[in-house]
């Protein structure tokens, strides 16, 4: 640490001699509401006419945080709280909402499948961050332009794309570009290598992207909290030795053994646009992990030992392939056309053994899914219509084994989903802005969505106390907005949406024991839930110099789905599952709910070479029905930061922080896994940190940084794992 720490400043400071030789102008700017953003209405628009909070992660940005993974671009913004129950996850969340009440976009294509839980979600990681152009994070409740699932919000991951020659030099040679990287961090002795090649000629470019990590155990902080001595520490470990389950004393504590993994990410388009009016894109993405250990569960104890020997999500696949097709001329129907078809296969799998046993659980799930967007955009005078349509279906495949590790004999078990389900979405909306005056703004839109969901029990394990489902459902959402831009850069804004999820097979039908002891049931008589959001914001903003905003938020759920106890159909509250008696809970719905807050950005150029940004984001929830916190409500985060840049030298500190949140408000579902932090709850904790980014040649850059420079050991609120201690980064990158 003692030679880090005057590395990292000579990094920050001694470069800046150097730089001041080269002449290169300053790239630093406030990016204001002038920014154009795709996430709100499918279509590009200029995020000031815009009446609902939309945050833009660009590449840029994400280049200079050099994140592990995209859930830690998140992360980073301070804007976004991230959850995570193992060092291989990362769950979103927006303003109280969580894992399958947020919708993940790729591309224009949904993420969201069959089988996205209520819990916490670590799929945002089959997405590449050295891969993507710009993250949009659309805030409240999204269910218009994008259907079910988009109840708290949308994350519209959008990828680079090839770059064509330009027109002027068609017949000469392609258009080449590359980014390379290699990064290495302490923290967990990662190892990451990036490459990227962008090949384009006048009408065809095709771009490759391939990135590989892996990652060993993580070290947490080693500065605890007086309070609580050695909270987080691994004591203990299993190991399989000479064939038995041994326990092993940890000899560094402070790394939390058994929660490494390896991933690797591949990106593959190819563009085609024979004219300036039309374009064809065909987008293949895969991307493959090797065994993720759950490390909340392995550190699970029982009557003072270790329970398991083995708790692993299998090897994470997500296939993704769509082809887009965008014509835009003015026809009588339209300005711009796009139509996706796009195909998805996802598998998942839990690898469960207990101490000292040679038989290991298998759940393995495949999902496939095909969809298909249908995207218009046409402008009369002052009026912006935008319409379309949407249809997904989902296949899901289930098997339950058990596996003897010693001789390979395997037997059935009772598999987490029904297997053969199939779950189906259509929808068609129409979205309509106009500018009334060049100050005032009028924003509207409604959508009609069905969903079918059907669900096979098997007999063999279900026996007569669970039913099959077969159910169907319609919705019709709306909202209206007003944006009102004021003299001197005041602008005011005000939104009421409505919204809805359907329940999906993991509501309905998932069979899985919790962290708390209590098993989750299927409940096949699950209702949509229903969501009226209301927003306003206050804005001041100088393009180029300063932005401040003010967002309130107010959420009323209707039928919202908790787990809540729950007797089978037949009343027992207990049920033997994998030989052993639980507590039966389940997916339920509740009378209503509500969650509110407000949000603050702050960005402003303080000189010539400086910039500062701050985020604070405050969240209430409670079931009203009940009178009971919600669920995954975080505490107050947020994030500040100064940055410097001049030429050749970017430079970034910055302090990320949570508040505390004590026991009384946590829920009594057990999703929030209090189990998992300190007896009086999720303690409030900051990091400090800085990065900085040095162009040595036009092709050649470092990239340096210390994160969590205090060495802080703390748990964010929900998580199953410490977060990392000290993390001293080296990246090397060659671009040309």
């Amino acid at each position: 640490m003692k030679k880090a720490i005057p590395f990292v400043f000579a990094t920050l400071f001694g470069f800046e001699q150097a730089s001041a030789q080269t002449a290169q102008p300053d790239t630093l700017r406030v990016i204001g509401l002038s920014e154009v953003v795709v996430s709100a209405n499918r279509v590009q628009e200029r995020k000031a006419d815009i009446p609902q909070q939309i945050d833009v992660l660009r590449a840029a940005q994400i280049r200079l945080q050099n994140p592990m993974n995209t859930a830690d671009a998140l992360t980073n913004t301070g804007q976004v709280f991230v959850q995570k129950s193992q060092f291989g996850g990362g769950s979103p969340v927006i303003r109280g909402f969580e894992a399958n009440k947020i919708l993940l976009v790729v591309d224009g294509v949904r993420m969201n499948n069959a089988i996205y839980r209520a819990g916490h979600l670590q799929n945002i990681l089959s997405t590449d961050a050295n891969s993507v152009d710009r993250i949009e994070v659309l805030s409240g409740a999204g269910s218009v332009l994008y259907g079910t699932d988009a109840l708290g919000g949308v994350i519209s991951i959008l990828t680079k794309n090839p770059l064509l020659a330009d027109s002027t030099t068609a017949g000469s040679q392609p258009r080449v570009r590359t980014s390379n990287l290699l990064r290495y961090g302490t923290a967990a002795r990662e190892k990451t290598a990036h490459t990227d090649i962008s090949l384009g000629w006048a009408k065809f470019g095709s771009l490759t992207s391939i990135t590989a990590s892996d990652f060993d155990d993580l070290r947490k902080g080693r500065r605890g909290y007086k309070s609580f001595p050695g909270f987080g520490e691994n004591l203990r470990y299993v190991e399989r030795q000479d064939g038995k389950d041994v326990v092993v004393e940890n000899d560094n504590v402070n790394i939390q053994r058994q929660s490494g993994y390896r991933q690797l990410s591949v990106l593959q388009k190819f563009l085609y646009k024979p004219s300036a009016a039309q374009q064809h894109t065909v987008n293949v993405q895969y991307s493959t992990t090797s065994n993720v250990p759950r490390y909340d569960r392995l550190q699970t104890y029982r009557n003072g030992s270790l329970r398991y020997a083995e708790w692993n999500y299998g090897p994470e696949k997500r296939f993704f392939a769509s082809y887009q097709f965008q014509y835009s001329r003015p026809t009588l129907l339209f300005d711009m056309v796009r139509f996706t078809p796009a195909v998805q296969k996802v598998n998942e799998s839990r690898l469960v053994r207990d101490f000292g046993k040679d038989l290991r659980d298998e759940n393995l799930e495949e999902v496939r899914i095909g969809s298909l967007n249908l995207d218009l955009f046409k402008q009369i005078g002052r009026h912006e219509l935008r319409y379309g349509a949407e249809a997904t279906h989902n296949k899901v495949e289930s098997v339950g084994r058990r596996v003897n590790i010693v001789n390979g004999a395997t037997t059935g078990i009772a598999t987490r989903y029904p297997n053969g389900s199939t779950y189906a979405t259509t929808g068609v909306y129409a979205s309509h802005n106009w500018e009334i005056t060049p100050q005032l703004i009028l924003s509207d839109g409604l959508r009609f969505s069905t969903v079918k969901l059907k669900a096979n029990f098997n007999p063999e394990f279900f026996k007569s106390s669970l039913l099959n489902s077969d159910q169907k459902s319609s919705s019709l959402n709306g909202n209206v907005g007003l944006v009102w831009m004021m003299p001197a850069g005041f602008r005011v804004s005000g939104l009421l949406s409505t919204g809805f999820r359907n329940p999906n097979l993991d509501d309905v039908g998932k069979t899985f024991e919790q962290n708390n002891g209590t098993l989750i049931i299927p409940n096949t008589s699950l209702k949509p839930e229903q969501i009226f959001y209301r927003e306003a914001e206050l804005s001041n903003t100088i393009e180029g110099k300063l932005h401040v905003a003010v967002t309130g938020f107010y959420s009323t759920l209707t039928d919202a789905i908790v787990v809540r106890p729950f007797a089978a159909p037949d009343g027992s509250t207990t049920a033997v599952y994998n030989g052993t008696t639980f507590t039966t809970v389940a997916n339920t719905n509740t009378g209503k709910a509500r969650v509110y807050g407000f949000s603050g950005r702050f960005n402003a150029a303080l000189a010539r070479h400086f910039t500062t940004q701050a985020t604070v984001t405050y969240t209430k929830g409670r079931d009203l029905s009940t009178d009971v916190p919600l669920d995954h409500i975080p505490p107050l985060h947020g994030r500040g930061a100064v940055t410097y840049q001049n030429r050749k030298l970017t430079a970034e500190a910055s302090v990320l922080f949570n508040g505390r949140k004590g026991v009384a408000e946590y829920s009594p579902s057990g999703e929030d896994n209090l189990i998992q932090n300190t007896p009086v709850g999720a303690l409030g904790w900051q990091t400090f940190n800085l990065r900085t980014t040095y162009q040595v040649t036009k092709g050649w850059s470092v990239q340096s940084g210390l994160e969590n420079i205090l060495d802080q050991s703390y748990r964010p609120f929900a998580s199953g794992i410490n977060a990392a201690g000290r993390n001293f980064y080296l990246t090397v990158r060659f671009e040309y």
